[in-house]
């Protein structure tokens, strides 16, 4: 689906009423807003970068736009590297330092495979299209009315209120229907074939 596609049926559903109706510019972000939650809630891209490593280099960053949040690090085998969160640890293979960077204790010459929760694309235009389930587009609807609702109409919480409770539900039926990914090491593990 494209954004026009969103944009036309809001218009002349949920914010017919409102002047942000009128307005192609704030749509197209409110259904970026809405995109983005909803990869958030249900992990809908998750995404590997091979990273170079050097035996003199400890510091690395993942350097795809779209990197979200690093999962888990994994070497030629497919073997997931031992994480630490505990401050001051040696018991570590790799440290995270931030969402997209990690500190490898014992730097090497060879090749990492990373595995990271991605990012929507970015939408700009009517013309973009939407990267989501078809089964989502109500879910997105009713968030592009509460956030529509929200900002702009505050004298009327009510209504905000009821489409925010709309959100979360057609978000609760999603996961019903099994839309949520896991986002656990088991999971997420790799086969160790495919890195000879």
């Amino acid at each position: 689906m494209f954004v026009s596609d969103i944009t036309e049926i809001a218009k002349v559903t949920f914010l017919n009423n409102l002047a942000i109706s009128r307005n192609d510019t704030a749509l197209i972000k409110f259904i970026y807003l809405g995109v983005s939650e909803l990869y958030r809630r249900f992990n809908l891209s998750v995404k590997s970068e091979t990273i170079i490593t050097s035996d003199n280099l400890t510091v690395y960053e993942l350097k795809n736009e779209d990197v979200n949040m690093l999962l888990g690090v994994y070497d030629r085998t497919g073997r997931e590297l031992q994480q630490t969160d505990v401050m001051n640890s040696l018991m570590f293979e790799y440290k995270l330092l931030n969402y997209k960077s990690f500190l490898l204790r014992h730097p090497f010459d060879g090749l990492l495979y990373t595995v990271y929760k991605a990012s929507p694309k970015s939408l700009n235009t009517l013309e973009d299209r939407i990267e989501l389930p078809d089964a989502m587009m109500d879910a997105l609807l009713t968030y592009v009315a509460y956030v529509g609702h929200s900002t702009i109409n505050k004298d009327n919480i009510n209504e905000a209120s009821a489409y925010s409770q709309r959100f979360d539900i057609a978000c609760r039926e999603l996961e019903m229907q099994g839309y949520r990914i896991n986002l656990s090491t088991e999971s997420l593990a790799l086969q160790a074939k495919g890195y000879v």
